[in-house]
């Protein structure tokens, strides 16, 4: 095949081997693989035996949406949704998302039209001197479920124009009434709304367009964090295999491209603030891969009764360069399955691996052993009593680590997951095809230990990540092992 490469490589869990998912971009063409790589544990610590499969619940099943946008025809500016509009009118960026389908508590949202065809209008009720043209979508009457809010619409006295706004944008010459209808609100044509946070040397950034993820992170002028896609950066994916492995609630998004603004698909924020040292997201993901709900470039499917997110404290316990993160995951009932809490996803600049088992002060250099994910179907798993991985650059001085603690002593890690993907070869910078991946696991996919039971209502997941040369990321995690860290 020819034309522009690009591979978005996922890794799943699920008991007895670990699942990769890659998007392949071909000039155009989007190509899914499914590709079940078995593989042996490495490293030292944890328990190691095979237990009973947990029990695994209906989730209720994810809500197809639908994306609105606003396009302008001459001087109309109109809410439009599909591909049909949106390629002959000039896009302004998308607007809300809200049901593809009518159900309980939603309301019928039309596009109205006047008798001149030169304006429309966006309403639930009759207009006066409008007609409708076609039904927009399906929102919520009422502020119901998580991160919705109520929708607006602007109106030009000058010009007679209508236009649906976003919240908080400020269209010039237009005043803002709400709708009765309520829907997750979009960023227009943009690819970030970055909250930043800086201490212990190290800062990031995470971006609301996606969920809250961790978009960058940057130490001594070193930015860490690939960011090709929603399915990279640093952020929790869970893994809820009922009966195959395509339920993926993803903090990001989904895997529509994120460099066309008007499809990119990010999950939408709940919470994102600064509180002293610490960063607080949460987001309702979307699933990975909507076609396998129904959805496509225009139709997101969110999981509307989970929640993901993260606490990040910076100079932890006045360590400098080292952060606790912790996953936070909310389930309307328990199930099995696993979690990347988080996965890591790094520039293809970071190319030489490390383990350090804290119990022995063994520092160990595996980088033969991580193998190329594009032409090899394993994966390096360490499984850490006490301890972790370090990714490096070339020279050792730029390096990123996660330190953990496993399940059977009292942490939130049953394993860590190595692996390199230059499959693109264009690259080391942030938004390159290449990457690297480090993911601490909570639950199976190591060809050793059974998907985890997670339980109803909210759960968190603690690991430690640590900037600096490698040396000096070994002695960081030397220290949270003396502190008890888990």
């Amino acid at each position: 095949m020819v034309g522009e490469k690009e591979q978005t490589v996922r890794t799943r869990v699920n008991l007895g081997f670990v699942w990769i998912l890659a998007i392949s971009h071909f000039a155009g063409f989007c190509m899914v693989m499914i590709l079940s790589l078995f593989g042996t544990g490495c490293g030292s610590g944890g328990d190691s035996s095979v237990s009973t499969p947990p029990p695994v619940s209906e989730l209720p099943k994810p809500t197809v949406l639908r994306t609105l946008y606003r396009v302008v025809n001459g001087t109309d500016r109109m809410t439009s949704f599909g591909p049909d509009e949106r390629n002959v009118y000039s896009v302004e960026g998308q607007l809300y998302y809200v049901p593809d389908s009518q159900g309980t508590r939603q309301n019928i949202l039309n596009r109205m039209v006047n008798s001149d065809g030169t304006d429309h209008a966006d309403a639930v009720d009759a207009l006066n001197g409008y007609s409708v043209d076609e039904v927009l979508g399906y929102p919520w009457s009422t502020p119901s479920p998580r991160a919705v809010v109520q929708m607006l619409e602007g109106f030009n006295s000058g010009t007679g124009d209508h236009a649906m706004l976003i919240p908080g944008e400020d269209l010039e010459g237009y005043t803002v009434q709400p709708l009765p209808a309520y829907g997750y609100p979009r960023y227009g044509s943009s690819g970030e709304a970055m909250l930043s946070l800086t201490a212990g040397g190290v800062e990031v950034e995470s971006n609301a367009v996606a969920g809250g993820v961790l978009w960058r992170w940057t130490w001594n002028g070193m930015e860490f964090v690939n960011n090709a896609d929603y399915g990279r950066e640093i952020q929790a994916a869970f893994y809820y295999p009922p009966t195959s492995e395509i339920y993926n609630p993803n903090e990001a998004g989904d895997y529509f491209s994120r460099a066309n603004p008007a499809i990119a698909h990010g999950s939408p924020v709940l919470r994102i603030e600064n509180q002293g040292n610490t960063q607080i997201t949460r987001t309702v993901p979307l699933n990975w891969d909507a076609p396998s709900f129904g959805g496509d470039a225009d139709h997101p499917v969110i999981w509307d009764q989970i929640v993901l997110g993260k606490d990040l404290t910076l100079n932890y316990a006045n360590l400098g360069s080292v952060a606790k993160y912790t996953t936070h995951l909310v389930l309307p009932a328990a199930t099995g399955g696993g979690i990347a809490a988080p996965a890591i996803y790094l520039r293809a600049n970071f190319t030489r691996f490390w383990t350090y088992d804290a119990t022995s002060k063994t520092l160990q250099e595996v980088t033969a052993q991580v193998p190329n994910g594009c032409h090899s179907s394993e994966s390096f798993f360490f499984h850490p009593a006490f301890g972790g991985t370090i990714a490096s650059d070339s020279t050792g001085m730029f390096a990123m680590g996660v330190y953990s603690v496993d399940v059977a002593h009292g942490g939130a890690t049953t394993f860590i997951a190595l692996q390199i993907y230059p499959c693109s070869g264009d690259g080391t910078a942030e938004s390159a095809g290449d990457t690297v991946v480090m993911n601490p696991v909570r639950g199976g996919g190591d060809g050793v230990n059974p998907n985890a039971t997670f339980p109803a209502g909210e759960s968190t997941y603690t690991v430690y990540l640590v900037t600096d040369a490698v040396q000096n990321v070994a002695a960081q995690m030397d220290r949270l092992y003396g502190m008890g860290a888990k």
